[in-house]
């Protein structure tokens, strides 16, 4: 699938793969990139048998006992795969590469679910180690030009998918596949040179049309980007994401209201876009319609109560608005929405802080030092109450020591439990 059509920017370069290139298996098939390790398994042999006429290999059983083994591990990862399982599906996969490496599509499958997970490195590996197996595998290969791309490797994954469009030149997935990498490269032109090749190989695919207008549209040729939307709304009418590009176009180009318009048809087709609200919220404070952005931010909550993040948008906007007293109310809700939520906790205390609601903002950050799980986030915090404390006027110094006798007393040698609240 073309990765062009992705709402937010396009990736940053993250850090380089540690990957390694392994020698070509066949004189027509490149360097594949490889996992710097593989993952092995000791599988202790019974006694062998006496043999006896007419019996048979008692070895050859035992690798069909194997062979079924890893097929029950993979058909077992199937059905995580499908229950939404996903961690447990790749350790069912990984158990079923452990009894037998060369079963097919396994690793492919692994690589999938990394992909959707958005981690790419990860991605690539498992990707990579498919290819390995088996240098035929287009879909596989395919893949891994695309997750290195997403990670970071523009050259390799370029040198990647230019391979498989050399391999077969009517192959239109490669070529949109190969756009992707080029403008995650800051190629448009080739990018724009490879989408109108995979049109031309299939001209009622909606998804090049929309990539090819994403393409025209970083380099401001609207009235074209224009039209190439327009093909795509035409051929996938309901495409939330046509619209929520078009939509960017149309705030790139000066046309907040036009821009208001494609945001709104895109919520109508997919009220949990993300990108939906956003750009409403940007083309609404650009008409200086305060009121309706903000009605914007609550209906996105509503869809999205657990957001952190968006909360804690919605939150510094109606702060910046003068409506701390909005903020304060979204941030109580997200507590209610999610009472062990570090993040939620955090954001409550930050807000009662900016209310000048001191006691209130101790308890709720000490509680959301004490949900966070991880150290640097805890450390975090605790830097932010330092903060805070040494900021602090001189008739809130006693509720700032009280805190501190309550949470950070130290601790007497013959308890054998922290001081209450400690974490």
């Amino acid at each position: 699938m073309s990765r062009l059509h992705r709402n937010a920017p396009w990736p940053a370069v993250a850090a380089a793969l540690l990957l390694a290139l392994a020698p070509s298996p066949r004189a027509d098939v490149p360097s594949l990139l490889v996992p710097s390790h593989t993952d092995t398994v000791h599988i202790d042999s019974p006694v062998a048998p006496f043999l006896q006429p007419g019996r048979g290999n008692p070895a050859d059983s035992s690798q069909r006992t194997l062979a079924q083994r890893a097929r029950e591990q993979y058909d077992f990862g199937r059905g995580l795969e499908a229950s939404g399982n996903l961690a447990s599906a790749i350790l069912s996969y990984r158990n079923a590469l452990k009894l037998d490496p060369s079963l097919p599509d396994v690793s492919f499958r692994i690589g999938r679910i990394y992909a959707a997970r958005g981690q790419w490195p990860a991605a690539a590996i498992a990707f990579a180690t498919e290819v390995q197996r088996d240098p035929a595998h287009r879909d596989a290969a395919r893949e891994l030009g695309l997750a290195l791309a997403q990670a970071g490797d523009s050259a390799r994954s370029i040198t990647q998918l230019e391979l498989l469009t050399r391999r077969d030149a009517r192959d239109q997935r490669s070529w949109q596949a190969l756009a992707f990498a080029y403008s995650v490269a800051g190629r448009a032109h080739d990018a724009e040179r490879s989408l109108r090749r995979a049109l031309t190989l299939d001209p009622r695919d909606a998804d090049a049309w929309r990539d090819l207008g994403v393409v025209l549209a970083s380099m401001q040729r609207w009235a074209e980007a224009r039209s190439a939307y327009a093909r795509a709304v035409k051929l996938a009418p309901r495409d939330a994401a046509v619209q929520v590009n078009l939509g960017n176009l149309e705030s790139q180009s000066g046309a907040p209201a036009a821009a208001l318009a494609a945001y709104r048809r895109a919520e109508e087709l997919d009220s949990l876009r993300v990108h939906a609200y956003r750009g409403q919220v940007r083309a609404l404070s650009a008409l200086h319609r305060e009121t309706e952005a903000g009605e914007v931010y609550r209906r996105w909550l509503r869809r999205a109560p657990t957001d952190t993040d968006t909360r804690m948008e919605a939150i510094q906007w109606f702060d910046a608005q003068g409506r701390g007293d909005v903020a304060l109310e979204l941030a109580g809700e997200g507590v209610r929405a999610a009472p062990r939520s570090g993040e939620a906790r955090l954001q409550l205390g930050m807000a009662y802080h900016a209310a000048g609601r001191i006691p209130e903002a101790l308890t709720q950050l000490r509680q959301a030092e004490s949900l966070l799980r991880e150290p640097q986030q805890r450390a975090r915090v605790g830097d932010l109450l330092r903060q805070l404390r040494a900021s602090a006027s001189d008739s809130l110094r006693g509720v700032f020591v009280a805190d501190s006798l309550k949470y950070e007393a130290p601790r007497d040698s013959s308890r054998t439990t922290p001081p209450r609240g400690a974490r």
